[in-house]
């Protein structure tokens, strides 16, 4: 039996984990990171940021209009922050550091397979994929759309 509690409950209890210092495990939910995390396949392990530089590229938790978000920064302008979704061509969030709740430190594949989000191999992908012109973005997930 599973049970489904609210986003409310789930992310305010994340937030407290986070606020002790504690790393959390959480599956992801949506498409909207597409194509490096899927919905339901991928976990992510985010990790409190007090401590830690925020920055470009970087996937991040954060409140947003009542809700919680995990999407990539791209871009940073002092106490403002922008975020967007992978699998997002034209939608952008704005947000305060105030407003982050965690960082992905590490995501973890449907094979287990544990990847450190600060390796040179995911923080190249991250970069290639943010700077390929938004054309060439719609067309890869287009046609992942259609194949997966």
């Amino acid at each position: 039996m599973m049970l489904k509690i609210s986003n409310e409950i789930f992310f305010g209890e994340v937030e407290r984990l986070i606020g002790e210092g504690k790393n959390v495990t959480i599956t992801v939910k949506g498409n909207s990171m597409r194509p490096w995390l899927r919905d339901n396949r991928y976990k992510v392990v985010l990790t409190p940021c007090q401590s830690r530089i925020l920055q470009k590229g970087d996937i991040a938790l954060f409140r947003y209009n009542g809700s919680h978000i995990l999407h990539r920064i791209t871009k940073i302008s002092g106490e403002d922050i922008t975020f967007a979704g992978d699998g997002n061509i034209n939608r952008l969030e704005r947000a305060t550091r105030a407003d982050v709740v965690a960082i992905a430190s590490k995501v973890i594949t449907p094979r287990n397979r544990t990847i450190d989000c600060t390796s040179r191999e995911w923080r190249a992908k991250s970069c290639i994929w943010l700077a390929l012109p938004q054309i060439a973005r719609r067309c890869i997930l287009g046609i992942m759309n259609n194949r997966i």
